[in-house]
């Protein structure tokens, strides 16, 4: 979990290591009252209530998923439809676009589109792949500690690092 800003040196600030997701989340709440919006969190599972504290509501791929439905619906009936008109094959008086033989087409491509469009914006999102980790990552953040890492320039590091040292913190580290 993280958030950001674009161009931002993220090698540079303070982390701190936490034995407990309720740790972690005071510290990320004390941060974010001090004006320290540029954090990044490190969890071992799933942790609802530290997106909460960095004020993440929900993910956008929910929308681009629904984006992909409607793309490929649409897209499904225009194929459907437009291979009707470039062939019309009158049968009985029917009508040549008749909704019910497209449905099949109009389901398939809305299937596909919503998974292609969610499989890619989920990896937008995450800023994925990266192949390289963080300088901030511990491989204790994999087991058993939540970190919290705050990017601060000099001007605003000892303040970071002040605010982490209160919130009891199994460690806390300057990264240069």
């Amino acid at each position: 979990m993280n958030r950001h800003a674009a161009g931002a040196n993220r090698s540079v600030g303070v982390i701190a290591q936490y034995g407990s997701v309720e740790a972690a989340r005071r510290a990320i709440e004390a941060l974010r009252e001090e004006g320290f919006e540029d954090l990044e969190v490190y969890s071992p599972i799933p942790a609802p209530e530290l997106e909460e504290a960095m004020g993440i509501d929900s993910s956008p791929v929910r929308l681009w998923a629904l984006i992909g439905a409607i793309t490929g619906c649409s897209t499904g009936f225009l194929l459907a439809a437009g291979a009707s008109l470039a062939y019309p094959l009158v049968t009985q008086g029917k009508p040549i676009i008749s909704m019910p033989p497209f449905f099949v087409v109009m389901f398939e491509l809305a299937i596909l589109l919503t998974g292609i469009f969610a499989l890619f914006s989920m990896l937008v999102h995450a800023r994925k792949p990266k192949l390289t980790l963080s300088p901030s990552y511990r491989a204790e953040f994999s087991v058993d500690r939540w970190g919290v890492f705050v990017a601060a320039g000099a001007d605003r590091q000892a303040d970071a690092e002040r605010l982490l040292g209160e919130t009891d913190p199994l460690a806390v580290e300057v990264t240069a």
